[in-house]
């Protein structure tokens, strides 16, 4: 097979990843500075962040499950199926 470029996808993706690892680690950081500041601290030249506050609920499925019995939650159980793809470095 063919590819657009010189380097094997497996090993593009994994490139990929390195670099997406080292934007996340900048962008949390970057976060972490902005959450800290205060309204003026977040003015930039062209953009302004705001600070956001949400509250998430959530289910906890082995706590209602132990009240509830498995009979009556899992009729409520959504499923899905997922594809996880894992690259493993080679030995040299």
């Amino acid at each position: 097979m063919a590819y657009p470029s010189n380097i094997h996808p497996a090993d593009e993706m994994q490139a990929l990843r390195a670099q997406i690892k080292a934007l996340q680690d900048r962008e949390s950081q970057l976060r972490d500075v902005l959450l800290a500041a205060n309204d003026a601290g977040r003015e930039g030249a062209a953009y302004r962040a705001f600070v956001m506050v949400s509250t998430r609920e959530t289910l906890d499925k082995a706590a209602i499950t132990a009240a509830l019995g498995k009979d009556v939650v899992e009729p409520f159980m959504k499923k899905s199926e997922m594809k996880t793809l894992k690259l493993a470095k080679k030995d040299a």
